[in-house]
């Protein structure tokens, strides 16, 4: 069960606390309750991706902590480039990389045709969903670790739905109209 928390003057600046997985049914009733639009939004950096050769702990980073996840053998870590292959990097210098599971990145990466030091260049296939957050949240992620922003946008990905820091997602998101 989530929970809706104002903040800021006006009460403007929503937040959204939950301490189970968002659930693609709750993520529309968000947006309902808000009374805020879903936006459409195309991947238009890319990523460069890795396989896990063995546990490996991955630590989420855009100007601190986000969250943390382990891949396991088969997973793919997983680092948002810019739209001309560079790696995203906060105002700490650290790169933004996550964790997505096996089963789960074919359907969302297609190869890119390159390769760089972080691994083989992949482009997004699909488009996601996405809800404004000027309150950022603090959820449980679909990996199951706490994820946590200022600000940032709460995302539908398929059935997934996760915390987007603002800025990564300005970095790596283009809203799509219509």
């Amino acid at each position: 069960m989530f929970k809706i928390v104002h903040t800021g003057p006006g009460r403007d600046a929503v937040r959204i606390e939950s301490d189970a997985r968002l659930t693609p049914e709750e993520f529309k009733r968000i947006a309902c309750d808000l009374a805020r639009p879903i936006v459409r939004a195309r991947k238009v950096g890319f990523v460069a991706a890795r396989l896990a050769q063995a546990d490996e702990t991955v630590e989420t980073r855009w100007n601190g902590a986000e969250t943390t996840n382990t891949a396991h053998e088969g997973d793919w870590i997983v680092t948002n480039l810019s739209p001309e292959q560079q790696a995203q990097r906060d105002r700490d210098g650290q790169v933004n990389a996550y964790v997505i599971q096996a089963e789960r990145f074919p359907d969302l990466y297609e190869p890119a045709g390159a390769e760089n030091e972080l691994g083989v260049v992949y482009r997004a296939k699909g488009l996601v969903q996405a809800i404004r957050l000027p309150g950022g949240f603090d959820i449980v992620a679909p990996w199951g670790d706490r994820q946590r922003s200022p600000v940032g946008y709460l995302v539908c990905n398929g059935s997934d739905v996760y915390g987007n820091h603002a800025e990564t997602f300005a970095a790596t998101y283009r809203m799509i109209q219509g």
